[in-house]
């Protein structure tokens, strides 16, 4: 069988999408192919693919494949750094060539590798790796550079973080068709932004993600909330289009996820991030205080916080109010009976039925009449002191530091491995332990917003579900008892007892 004449192009990044990098290529590959007397009868092409970042190559390996199979007798690369950017593939590569009898030429060198000599495959290893260098190189000063970029607060670039960026007033031009030929490309104008400074309305609209999660509201309540409050992320206020594998794809809004990443970001308690990475603490104010973030985290890390079985509820006493016939603490949920009514029915056995909109209206009125109370601040949690607090954060920054000094004194030797362990362990244990009393005394109380309100049914109205069920857990027990055949509802079968909450000391 006839062994073809092929070439290989590859270009790392293009931006327009025209595939001009490699087409260059292909036409000075096709000269020295002439002045070769040889013509190239297939060609392998890699567009807009790093051969240094180990994405796999399509038709790099396609080539593979040929050769392997023995179909091409000659291989003609524009440059080593075109086949490849690793010199871990190169001897592969090498190898295979020599097994199958392949000659490699490149356009730059002028002439071929002689692959079958110690010296043409040392030529190959070091134009590989000097490539390789180039890129390592290119890499590390992108690095620092981006580092650079997170510790003074600048924008990168990309989605705009939530919670952060005021408008300076100044404008930059943007092409929004990058890809499309020169004469095609449109700009726009786009304001510049201070990455340093908190998007107002987006912080408190953290802090307030914040609040509810302390006082007990789920997730799911919580991003029921946003949504029916018609809350919009950066890309849906800014009409970003949001792209999976190269396709436009529709943006789903706010999810768990999101929130969860958002609350728990350094960058939320004022921290510079590279790539996960601190890389100065307190750089910019904090929408919340590191202690408060870091309780969040240990929130959604906790495994029993989970208390919803299924779906989220919809009602006030799902899964709340307890059946009365069971007597064993044993809850209800909310189902439809045989008229297309919702009632509330025992969650395990679907006995002890309760029409839900009466009992909710009952219990709920019963509720507001506690909370208009005038002692209704005597029931409150002590708050923590300001002042100890605010110490006890400003230790936590001082034993941060005395790790970094540590660290640092054990790169210069002045310290051994293990009296940095146990500097190490022991503030780290130290924080630990402040970080739990920090929690403590920032505990917020469901009844927070009752102690300043001068109405009080008018703020139960304006709370969210969520709130609203905490603040049922947290005050009463109500327990449904049976109607019994024929009985009649009435509210003297709804038990309700006043919890008393332990305050804090």
């Amino acid at each position: 069988m006839d062994r073809i004449i092929a070439e290989y192009d590859r270009i790392s990044q293009d931006r327009r999408g025209a595939a001009e990098g490699v087409e260059t290529q292909h036409f000075e590959n096709a000269e020295s192919a002439a002045e070769l007397g040889l013509t190239i009868a297939e060609t392998f092409a890699d567009n807009d693919l790093s051969a240094f970042s180990g994405v796999e190559r399509p038709e790099y390996e396609r080539l593979l494949a040929s050769i392997a199979a023995g179909k091409i007798g000659t291989l003609i690369i524009w440059h080593a750094n075109r086949l490849h950017r690793n010199t871990d593939e190169v001897n592969h590569f090498t190898r295979l060539a020599r097994t199958h009898g392949v000659r490699l030429y490149s356009t730059t060198k002028g002439g071929y590798y002689n692959l079958d000599k110690a010296s043409g495959r040392k030529e190959l290893r070091d134009d590989t790796s000097e490539a390789e260098y180039e890129s390592e190189h290119r890499g590390e000063r992108v690095t620092i550079a981006r580092k650079r970029q997170a510790r003074n607060g600048d924008y990168g670039g990309g989605v705009r973080p939530y919670g952060w960026g005021v408008d300076t007033g100044r404008v930059r031009s943007v092409c929004v068709n990058p890809k499309a030929p020169a004469m095609e490309r449109v700009y726009q104008d786009r304001p510049v932004l201070d990455m340093t400074r908190h998007n107002a309305e987006e912080a408190q609209e953290i802090r307030r993600w914040k609040s509810e999660l302390f006082s007990g509201v789920t997730l799911a309540h919580l991003l029921r909330d946003i949504a029916e409050r018609g809350v919009l992320t950066v890309s849906e206020k800014e009409g970003k289009e949001h792209k999976r594998k190269g396709k436009p794809v529709r943006h789903r809004g706010w999810n768990s996820q999101t929130i969860r990443q958002i609350l728990t970001h350094p960058r939320t308690s004022g921290h510079a991030v590279y790539r996960g990475t601190i890389v100065r603490r307190n750089a910019f104010p904090a929408i919340i205080e590191d202690d408060e973030r870091q309780a969040l985290t240990d929130m959604f890390a906790d495994p029993a916080r989970k208390t919803s079985p299924g779906n989220t509820p919809k009602w006030l006493g799902s899964l709340i109010y307890r059946c009365g016939t069971c007597d064993d603490g044993t809850t209800m949920t909310v189902r439809k009976d045989g008229q297309g009514e919702f009632c509330y029915r025992c969650r395990t056995k679907g006995h002890c039925s309760w029409r839900a909109h009466r009992v909710d209206l009952y219990v709920e009125s019963v509720l507001t009449g506690l909370l208009s109370r005038g002692d209704i601040a005597d029931l409150l949690p002590s708050a923590g002191n300001p002042v100890a607090v605010a110490a006890l954060r400003e230790e936590i920054v001082a034993l941060d530091a005395q790790k970094r000094n540590a660290a640092q004194r054990w790169t210069l030797r002045k310290i051994d491995d293990a009296q940095l362990d146990t500097i190490t362990e022991t503030a780290d244990q130290r924080i630990v332990e402040i970080r739990a009393e920090i929690a403590v005394a920032t505990e917020e109380s469901p009844l927070s917003p009752f102690a300043v309100s001068e109405d009080a049914e008018r703020t139960y109205r304006d709370m969210t579900l969520g709130r609203k069920r905490e603040l049922l857990r947290y005050m009463l027990t109500v327990t449904l008892l049976p109607v019994g055949r024929g009985g009649r509802a009435s509210t003297a079968l709804i038990r309700i007892e006043r919890r008393k909450p332990t305050r804090a000391a």
